[in-house]
């Protein structure tokens, strides 16, 4: 299956994300007005949640994405964690 998801966050910014699934998340494009240092980061958080379940609860895609980004020393700006989980998860249904 394939989902479109573009919203406004609670941080105020745009987010984009395109997902593509079955059982599990196989690609994943996170896109928007928010911001990432380093911005190679995004990529890696892009990577980091293939392979997870549909079903995962946001909280557990929150964490994967913490987890990332503390890793790569890692902030965002206009955009958090939760709130990106949560369009995550909107997506997959």
């Amino acid at each position: 299956m394939i989902a479109h998801i573009k919203q406004k966050v609670k941080e105020g910014k745009l987010v984009k994300v395109d997902l593509e699934y079955d059982e599990v998340i196989t690609g994943v494009k996170i896109t928007g007005d928010f911001f990432m240092h380093p911005e190679e980061t995004l990529e890696e958080i892009e990577k980091g949640l293939l392979g997870l379940k549909r079903d995962a609860t946001d909280q557990t895609i929150a964490y994967r994405i913490r987890e990332i980004m503390e890793v790569h020393d890692a902030q965002m700006v206009g955009l958090g964690p939760e709130s990106l989980a949560k369009i995550i998860k909107e997506g997959l249904g």
